[in-house]
């Protein structure tokens, strides 16, 4: 009898939630290289090491981690306090699960495809329906710059960036559907969300949003006071629950050498726009970005999804022929999204990214792939819906299977890594292989000041060489020390010192605002005058206690006191909402 209900219960589930398991189904492919041993090849080699620093941070009592311990050549950085670090926070998550920190960053990447896919099938089911849902989640999930992002560049961030689109779409159709403040809300932290996982990905979303919201306002006149209203507090919310991170990413960038590094030399937007043609044709490769046709990575949109793009823009031409503008407005708007994410890949863009300064920070143009996916998937549910209703369901199913297929046997076999890695954890948490060659790779919030030189390559580095890299967390510039390290954590450093002449004490760690010093309890002044604008200190005979720390400025305390009411208050909101519900 228990087998039988347990069978009924199944059964009852499955016929509920058929189209969402398919979907998940469907992401197999996409993560099946996941399930190999080890971990792979990839551009941006830093992801496990950046989980680990935070680990370490996190473990030392440092909340909201913002200084890292081993990067920046062992001297420590401001890493969190720049970059977005949601994606981090879930795979600690996983690792305080117990999973391996290579593991938790697997667990990462998976939950990234699949709840990728299913936002982008509730946001497409809620305008056409299951099946065309179900096609646009496949398409969206092996969209080519999906594989690109993962298995070539790394850019783990940007590839969760896939959630949070459609996620916020969905929401905010919600939003404007019911009119309730539970979904203002709901939409307020997806676009938080945003913030907190790709920067710069939210630098240029504003774009695409408040394009989509006016589109809605439009259509819906009637309550346009309170959708305002809802609007602002969706706003008001996003920008007060992240504004821990944005706050001081905002106010003291310029302490840094991220406007030297990131929007110049190699990293200049001019030299990475788009072909035409590389949309519809680009070679699949595991290389690097470069000028001209060369590349050695796809920027293709995929060719299913251009076609039924295409195909979906004439189905809407024709319905504004037989005057039936309305009806299909919403996916005129898509479309023109999705001429405007192309547009913005090309060279006929540059005068734009001229006249708009921040848009240098993007680096790559053909960053805007990522909402040619969103958009183009979306159209893909809209040609088979528009099929379902003119042919019949028959029709559409057949459609669907075909081009489906097609998608599969065309692109599935490029979500793979180019090499698979027999390694574990230690392979990418060795402190000593942290300090050198991964720090080597990304160093762009080191503090500005510190020597810098120009490669052979014309790029800039640091002045640094391998056996700059401190052995211990201090050095005796002068004198004669006697030194016993009491604590030495990312963002807290206490000695105790005994000097036999007046000496000169130095802390290997970058100077950056945020550090104070004190001696015998006593609050001083640390010069930073050197080649590396570490902390020195003078310390006069005796025996003494030498403390660092790194402290919240006023952006940062600011930022951390909003949005931690903000959480609050959100998290109140949630359990009165729940008690309201019980209570019905």
């Amino acid at each position: 009898m228990i087998v039988q209900f347990l069978k009924i219960r199944m059964f009852i589930y499955f016929k509920k939630y058929w189209a969402v398991l398919i979907v998940l189904g469907l992401s197999f492919w996409a993560v099946k290289a996941l399930l190999v041993p080890g971990f792979f090849s990839m551009h941006d080699d830093q992801q496990i090491a950046r989980l680990f620093e935070l680990d370490i941070s996190l473990k030392a009592g440092q909340i909201p981690p913002r200084w890292v311990e081993n990067l920046g050549f062992g001297y420590g950085y401001p890493f969190f306090n720049f970059y977005p670090p949601l994606v981090y926070y879930l795979g600690e998550i996983f690792h305080t699960m117990g999973f391996s920190f290579i593991n938790s960053t697997k667990l990462v990447i998976l939950s990234g495809f699949v709840f990728s896919a299913f936002f982008m099938y509730l946001w497409v089911k809620n305008h056409f329906g299951k099946i065309p849902a179900i096609f646009s989640a496949l398409l969206y999930t092996y969209a080519p710059y999906h594989a690109v992002n993962v298995y070539v560049r790394g850019d783990i961030p940007e590839f969760f960036s896939f959630v949070w689109i459609p996620a916020v779409f969905w929401s905010t159709d919600l939003l404007f559907k019911t009119k309730k403040i539970s979904y203002a809300l709901l939409l307020a932290i997806f676009l938080a969300f945003v913030v907190l996982t790709h920067s710069l990905v939210a630098l240029v979303f504003p774009v695409f949003f408040l394009i989509y919201v006016l589109f809605h306002l439009l259509s819906n006149r009637k309550d346009l006071k309170k959708l305002i209203l809802l609007l602002f507090l969706s706003g008001f919310v996003a920008i007060s629950l992240s504004m821990y991170f944005w706050l001081p990413v905002f106010l003291e960038k310029k302490f840094t050498l991220v406007d030297e590094i990131l929007t110049r030399e190699l990293a200049s937007y001019k030299l990475h726009f788009v072909y035409i043609r590389q949309f519809w044709n680009s070679i699949w490769g595991y290389g690097g970005s470069l000028y001209g046709l060369e590349d050695g990575l796809s920027f293709s949109v995929g060719k299913i999804q251009l076609i039924v793009s295409f195909i979906s823009a004439l189905f809407i031409a024709y319905k504004i022929l037989k005057k039936k503008i309305l009806e299909f407005s919403f996916p005129i708007v898509i479309f023109v999204l999705l001429l405007l994410s192309l547009y913005m890949a090309t060279f006929y863009s540059e005068w734009i990214w001229n006249l708009i300064t921040p848009f240098s920070y993007l680096q790559f143009p053909w960053r805007f792939l990522l909402f040619t996916a969103v958009f183009s998937s979306f159209l893909g549910g809209f040609f088979i819906y528009f099929i379902e209703k003119n042919f019949g369901k028959l029709v559409a199913v057949t459609a669907f299977l075909i081009l489906g297929s097609i998608v599969f046997f065309s692109i599935a076999q490029n979500f793979q890594p180019a090499k698979f890695l027999n390694v574990d954890d230690s392979f990418y948490t060795n402190p000593e292989d942290i300090k050198w060659r991964v720090s080597k790779m990304s160093f762009e919030f080191v503090p500005k000041g510190v020597a810098t030189k120009i490669s052979d390559i014309n790029t800039t580095q640091l002045d640094i060489d391998e056996n700059d890299i401190p052995g211990q967390p201090y050095k005796v510039l002068k004198g004669e020390m006697d030194v016993k390290v009491i604590s030495n954590k990312p963002h807290s450093k206490e000695f105790q010192v005994f000097s036999k002449s007046f000496s000169v004490f130095q802390v290997n760690t970058f100077s950056f605002p945020g550090w104070e010093a004190s001696i015998d309890g006593k609050k001083v002044k640390y010069n930073d005058n050197n080649k590396l604008k570490l902390i020195v200190l003078d310390v006069t005979p005796g025996s003494h206690s030498i403390n660092v720390n790194f402290v919240n400025t006023l952006p940062r305390a600011v930022g951390n006191a909003v949005s931690l009411v903000t959480i609050f208050n959100l998290i109140g909101f949630g359990l009165f909402s729940i008690k309201k519900l019980w209570k019905k």
